[in-house]
């Protein structure tokens, strides 16, 4: 087979380490900045493993007229044209819960940071006044157990998120689309409005997929009905987030802070809205690392080897979106 890696972290080294009956096929890497480079030396690849940041739009699906199989290296694949995909009789798959226990795992630790102000103790201990914001500290930071957590959205990771929320005492609730009744005995969680979310919170976990419905979701509006000492906490996707709404909430005090995973655009360059100096205490920053473990890592490429043979065996293939 004829396969090709368009991504920001696979590498020949990487996929042979894991899958080493790749060494048997015709295999190709392509870094996400190199889209002309595949356009021309692609073109006769029959399965194309994307990186879950990257684009694959009409004309990228047109120059490999024998395309078997699209498949998005992580959960997220909105960068793939989905419908053209599937009007050329193209399955589009994904990596659905890879990854639900390690990003849930950061989102925990952005919590927890952003209830400690982690951020600023770091600084404060290497400028010498590890006493003085012990003594300003006194009393005044919360534990878990005493928040409500929000979760905006309720697939694998919000759940996962649930479970360790809950395990610390926190009270969790949850909005969504569709409510999962069914399920909410089962983690522990209620159901509410956005805005009943909202006002009631104090940390607001972002858990969504990034659709035209839901791009800046985190605007100005949304972050006035979020009580004033609250978290944003976004391990999901970076455009559901307006950059300068948050920034000039967290500048006018309207929330307590965020603790952040994700970007728009990425990568995160020095004249992003968030890196303003301005910030530097109020945010809690973490390099799109939350679903990229060892385990995680181990599951994708588990996944790309068993849809690889299903095409080739004319199976079924796993996690099919279209």
């Amino acid at each position: 087979m004829n396969i090709t890696f368009f991504s920001s972290v696979s590498t020949k080294e990487k996929v042979f380490a894991q899958i080493p009956e790749f060494r048997n096929h015709n295999t190709r890497y392509f870094k996400l900045d190199e889209r002309d480079k595949l356009l021309f030396q692609a073109n006769d690849t029959e399965l194309l493993f994307i990186d879950a940041m990257g684009v694959f739009n009409k004309e990228m699906i047109d120059s490999m007229p024998n395309l078997k199989l699209i498949m998005s290296e992580g959960v997220g694949y909105q960068g793939v044209d989905v419908e053209y995909a599937s009007e050329k009789g193209i399955p589009v798959c994904n990596n659905k819960g890879v990854n639900d226990t390690a990003v849930s795992e950061v989102a925990l630790f952005l919590m927890l940071g952003c209830l400690r102000n982690f951020s600023k103790g770091v600084d404060e201990i290497y400028a010498g006044r590890q006493i003085e914001f012990k003594k300003a500290s006194f009393g005044k930071s919360r534990e878990l157990g005493r928040c409500t957590v929000g979760l905006l959205g309720f697939g694998d990771i919000a759940r996962k998120t649930a479970e360790y929320c809950n395990a610390l005492g926190a009270k969790v609730v949850y909005t969504n689309r569709t409510r999962y009744k069914e399920l909410e005995k089962e983690y522990n969680v209620e159901y509410l409005s956005l805005d009943e979310l909202l006002a009631q919170s104090d940390i607001v976990s972002l858990h969504l997929a990034v659709t035209p419905q839901t791009v800046n979701t985190v605007d100005s509006k949304f972050i006035s009905k979020m009580k004033k000492d609250a978290f944003l906490i976004n391990t999901s996707r970076g455009d559901l987030v307006d950059n300068d709404a948050l920034k000039n909430a967290l500048l006018n005090g309207e929330i307590a802070g965020a603790g952040l995973d994700v970007y728009t655009p990425e990568p995160l360059l020095k004249d992003n809205p968030l890196l303003d100096e301005r910030l530097k205490n109020k945010l809690i920053l973490t390099p799109h690392i939350a679903g990229i473990t060892d385990l995680t890592v181990e599951k994708i490429y588990k996944n790309i080897a068993e849809n690889t043979q299903n095409i080739i065996l004319k199976k079924e293939l796993k996690n099919r979106v279209n």
